[in-house]
């Protein structure tokens, strides 16, 4: 299988917080509900894993998602210009997060989804600490919050309650571009 430098580069920051943390990879497997020959994989770079598992490792790991993102240059001052966003890439999905926030000590976070047609967000509902608040800028989606689906189009807006498990379909013919803010940050 040929690697990514993102894949090398998501392996890695696994391998690194693991480590320190004094985690072994059997008992981040057990903690994440994972192989822990996938786990080696995604250390190694040699697979890609999906957002699910990529959550599911940030939780067990006690970081939050957004430490897996690229980094840009360092955000200097309030304004987050488009080029200094943090983004996350995944092949497996056909979604791109971009972290429109930037200081870790704030006590919001803005998140910009991007989901080709057809594509969902995860491969099944999650939840996350904070509350969130989503607006669709483009295209139509599916929205599941709990055991509810709720039709979204260009415009429309949905609140997510605290540790509610969610996820969304792109269900238009072209790419969907969904901006969250949750509160506290924990993506």
């Amino acid at each position: 299988m040929k690697r990514s430098s993102g894949q090398a580069s998501i392996g890695s920051m696994v391998r690194r917080i693991r480590v320190s943390e004094g985690i072994s990879l059997a008992d981040l497997a057990r903690r994440a509900g994972l192989s822990q020959s996938f786990l080696s994989q995604v250390e190694r770079g040699l697979t890609n894993p999906s957002i699910n598992s990529l959550r599911k490792i940030a939780q067990s790991l006690g970081c939050p998602l957004s430490t897996f993102f690229e980094e840009p240059a360092p955000v200097r001052g309030p304004v987050i210009r488009k080029h200094e966003r943090k983004v996350l890439y995944n092949t497996r999905s056909n979604l791109t997060y971009q972290l429109a926030s930037g200081y870790p000590n704030h006590r919001i976070q803005l998140l910009i989804t991007m989901l080709e047609s057809g594509s969902s967000t995860l491969d099944s509902p999650m939840a996350h600490r904070g509350d969130e608040a989503c607006l669709v800028i483009q295209g139509s989606c599916l929205f599941q919050l709990g055991e509810e689906k709720y039709e979204l189009n260009e415009g429309d807006a949905i609140f997510i309650p605290e540790n509610t498990p969610h996820m969304f379909t792109n269900t238009s013919d072209s790419l969907l571009i969904v901006m969250g803010a949750i509160s506290p940050p924990d993506f």
